[in-house]
This record gives structure tokens, C-alpha cells and sequence, in this order.
């Protein structure tokens, strides 16, 4: 009786392996470079990119939608079922060329001030745990009360036992729900097990403008990790999102990661 159950099992087994295919490939932007963390998915299956543009994604037998690739530097791709069937695909993305915030900066002293607070502290805090890359983005919610110009991020690392672990920032204009990036490039930011209880300020290299009388969602994700480890932050009482990178879909928070954010008043 033993023996046949071991053997339904290993069959079993053998039947789940088999009825997916493993799709491997590269994503290179039309000059050949390879293109970093790259969101790919099919249905709700999800991966992203590493940072030379290699992916590998399992589908199970049945999805056969098409596979779409996202980066908000690039115009989003989509391969057929037929195309990536084989296993093996080699993915060529376009440069999107967008206008971003359309505001002229006058030649008058700029004033820094602290556009969003991190809010009040909460109980507890938020972690993405065991994961190479995160299916979920989460952040808080500004609404903006002046036009500014974003000059850094602050927030603090509570732990991380992760070897390496890359986490990406992107600031997005919300309109009934709809969210459009306001950068051409996602920040990214490196840490590891040796950056524990820090306290973080992240400087902006490219202009982030924020339109008066606008809401805007600060996302944040784990793009790469080593798999195996934790990064926590502390949680803050301040009104945040949570989306899913697949579907898109988002649900309120009540709270989120502790996030600020100081800019210059023009």
C-alpha cells in the first residue's frame, strides 16, 4: 500500500512539473543594453528582470495570455502565447517619450521645506519577507498643497538579513485611481544585512515636480533580493496604497511604510 502511494505521488509530482513551461529570455532596449527590473507577467504570474535584463518566469499549463512587460522608462510590451510557447524569448524595448509635469521654475530663491511628514508611529511595521521580488507595492498618499520640487527621501530600515536587496521608489499623480509616474527613472536603492537600524535620505538626481492641489502615491518595492531574509520598516498612522504590480489593483492602508519627503516651494 505504501509503495503504490509513493508511486501516485512521484506521479503526481511528475504531472505538475510537466504541465508548465519555464520561459526564459533577456530584456535590451533597442541599443542592446540590458534592461533592470523589468515587471513580467502573465495573468497573475509575476517576475522581474535582474539588473542585466534576464528573466525566468514558470507558467503552469493553461495560461496562455499574453506575456507583458513593464518599465516606466519603456513602452510596454507584449509577446503572444505562441511567441514565448517555446521557452526561450528575447525582448526589445522602446524608450517612452512622455511630458512629465509641465511647470517653469522662476529664477527666485527657493525656500526647502518638508512636503510630507512621515506621520505618527504605529504599533509594529512593514516587511517584505523571503521574496526575490515583491508582487505588491506599497506607500504612502500625499496631497499636495503647493507646487514643489522633490529634493530627497527619508525613511528608516527597522532590519534587513538579506545579503543584497534592491528596493525601488516611484511617485506617482493619482486620478480616481489611475497612476501615472511623474519620473522618467525609478530610484533605486541598494541594501543588506550590513545596513540594519538606518536611517536613510535619499537624494533625487532627476526633477520630480508635484502640481499644486494634487494627490500623488509614493511606491515602494523590492525589486531583487537573495531570496532568503527579511527587510522591515517602521509602520506610521498616515493613509497609504497597496497595489498589486499584475493586476493592478489597489486597496487603502490605514497605515504604511514611514516615508518623507523635502522639496523646494516655487
Amino acid at each position: 500500500m505504501k509503495r503504490i502511494l509513493l508511486i501516485l505521488i512521484i506521479v503526481l509530482w511528475q504531472s505538475v512539473v510537466w504541465a508548465q513551461i519555464s520561459v526564459k529570455g533577456k530584456i535590451t532596449d533597442v541599443n542592446g543594453k540590458g534592461v533592470e527590473y523589468v515587471s513580467v507577467g502573465v495573468d497573475s504570474l509575476f517576475t522581474i528582470s535582474d539588473v542585466d535584463g534576464y528573466f525566468e518566469l514558470k507558467i503552469p499549463d493553461g495560461h496562455t495570455a499574453p506575456m507583458i512587460f513593464h518599465h516606466i522608462s519603456y513602452r510596454t510590451q507584449q509577446l503572444p502565447f505562441d511567441t514565448y510557447k517555446s521557452g526561450s524569448v528575447s525582448v526589445k524595448l522602446e524608450e517612452d517619450i512622455y511630458n512629465l509635469s509641465n511647470v517653469i521654475i522662476s529664477n527666485k530663491e527657493l525656500k526647502e521645506k518638508t512636503i510630507s511628514h512621515k506621520g505618527f508611529k504605529a504599533p509594529g511595521d512593514v516587511g517584505f519577507n523571503n521574496i526575490r521580488n515583491s508582487i505588491y507595492e506599497i506607500g504612502p498618499i500625499v496631497n499636495n498643497k503647493n507646487n514643489y520640487l522633490v529634493r530627497n527621501f527619508n525613511f528608516k530600515v527597522e532590519e534587513c538579513t538579506y545579503s543584497y536587496c534592491t528596493v525601488r521608489i516611484i511617485v506617482y499623480e493619482v486620478n480616481d485611481k489611475k497612476l501615472t509616474p511623474v519620473q522618467h527613472k525609478p530610484i533605486y536603492i541598494d541594501f543588506s544585512d550590513k545596513k540594519q537600524f538606518t536611517e536613510h535620505t535619499i537624494e533625487v538626481k532627476e526633477d520630480i515636480l508635484l502640481k499644486k492641489n494634487q494627490k500623488y502615491y509614493i511606491g515602494l518595492a523590492v525589486v531583487s533580493s537573495s531570496g532568503k531574509g527579511t527587510i522591515h520598516f517602521p509602520a506610521y498612522i498616515r493613509k497609504g496604497y497597496v497595489r498589486n504590480l499584475t493586476s493592478g489593483k489597489i486597496k487603502k492602508l490605514p497605515a504604511t511604510i514611514g516615508l518623507s519627503m523635502k522639496g523646494f516651494v516655487f
